[in-house]
């Protein structure tokens, strides 16, 4: 079967950051599948500046990289790019040749504004589409963003959610709660498919390149610090600067290490004000290839996000799913409709918004005997491998 995996925000090895269309593209290809990610040539997640337009191959899997606008922050230009996508898009699968033109097409929705361009060829090519559902649009903007329930954008892409819902042959949620939210706006309860991130134990990850961030993990740890470790990017969404309320609280005399990787539109914000710590490192993105490497040197892994109610439809995390993968304890805080550190018994959880309990936390996890944390860590991984691996989430969206 050809797949056609259509990503607004791909990555991979020397792609990009988030590699969910990578290792699916990988594991369909190792099932007998022909399958092509399809991506703007720029996108802000990605590792560089920018790609060729053209069809390259990255870690084995192909990729085609249409036209883009470049942009920066959330502005004006940004959307613009969103919708060039989706002209750039129904230009290149009206080009394809008769010999490539797909079975499948899996549209993911990190915005779904090009997803009318990728039915439109689907049905016309007689295939089937698959609508994958990264984010709730346009709840996300209301209840995350805070935009306007009545904002024309906002109007837009609710069209366009109920349409995709109803006009899908599956829709893929990496929420496990979402279905009765999807319900509600349209879709068949047979259609629904929950598959989440994860991680991939077989797929390449790239040539590990030189980088000072690995070099400081050893110095780090040659002075008897304890690393934490953050790989993510530093938005809003994010809630890093909750961390930040955090630093105040902790112990002064404990010998703390807090590891950032990452970029995003606070990312000066976020350093700015934790100038007056010395136990704060920040790097900026770096391959995964690196970030892999980096993960096997370092204690623990954490993450904060905001206390807000799109989250009781759950959550699905990319970072949290690289933790385990390396057998890391994981320190987190955050309220959702799923509780994956809990149910793995891998780290420590606070909830939302509480500073002093998330600094406590810190402190209780570089206290515990590296036993125990190496039992929490081992906890992790297993629960990985047993419901987030991508060869069974891979074979689950084509059943």
């Amino acid at each position: 079967m050809r797949i056609l995996y259509v990503n607004p925000y791909a990555g991979g090895p020397g792609v990009g950051r988030y590699w969910r269309s990578y290792y699916l593209a990988n594991e369909w290809q190792a099932s007998g599948h022909e399958v092509t990610i399809v991506s703007p040539a720029y996108h802000h997640l990605m590792d560089d500046e920018g790609k060729p337009v053209g069809s390259r191959h990255y870690g084995g899997v192909q990729y085609h990289f249409l036209p883009a606008i470049r942009y920066a922050g959330n502005g004006l230009k940004r959307l613009l790019s969103m919708i060039f996508f989706a002209l750039t898009l129904l230009i290149f699968m009206v080009r394809l040749p008769r010999n490539k033109r797909p079975d499948l097409v899996v549209y993911s929705s990190a915005h779904p504004f090009a997803y009318p361009s990728a039915l439109f060829m689907a049905k016309l090519y007689g295939a089937k589409i698959y609508f994958e559902v990264r984010d709730l649009w346009p709840l996300s903007l209301i209840e995350v963003a805070g935009v306007n329930a009545r904002h024309p954008i906002v109007k837009v892409l609710s069209l366009i959610e109920c349409f995709a819902y109803r006009a899908s042959d599956k829709v893929i949620s990496l929420l496990p709660g979402a279905l009765s939210y999807m319900k509600a706006h349209g879709l068949l309860a047979e259609k629904f498919v929950y598959a989440p991130n994860g991680f991939s134990f077989t797929a390449s990850s790239g040539a590990l390149s030189d980088n000072a961030l690995l070099g400081d993990l050893e110095r780090f740890r040659n002075a008897g610090e304890f690393i934490f470790f953050y790989a993510g990017a530093l938005g809003e969404p994010n809630a890093m600067h909750k961390f930040v309320d955090a630093l105040e609280h902790l112990d002064a005399e404990g010998k703390l290490r807090f590891v950032i990787v990452g970029k995003g539109e606070q990312s000066e914000e976020i350093r700015r004000r934790c100038i007056p710590y010395d136990c704060v490192s920040f790097y900026g993105q770096v391959d995964k290839g690196v970030i892999l490497e980096a993960l096997k040197r370092v204690d623990a892994g954490f993450f904060v996000m905001h206390d807000l109610p799109i989250y009781r439809f759950g959550i699905s995390l990319n970072k949290l799913y690289d933790y385990m993968a390396m057998a890391l304890p994981v320190v987190g805080a955050y309220a959702a409709y799923n509780d994956p550190v809990l149910d793995a018994g891998c780290g420590l959880t606070v909830a939302p918004d509480q500073p002093r309990d998330l600094a406590q936390a810190f402190m209780l996890m570089s206290a515990t005997d590296k036993e125990s944390l190496k039992e929490m860590g081992e906890r992790g991984r297993t629960f990985l491998t047993e419901n987030f691996e991508y060869k069974a989430i891979a074979r689950k969206i084509l059943i």
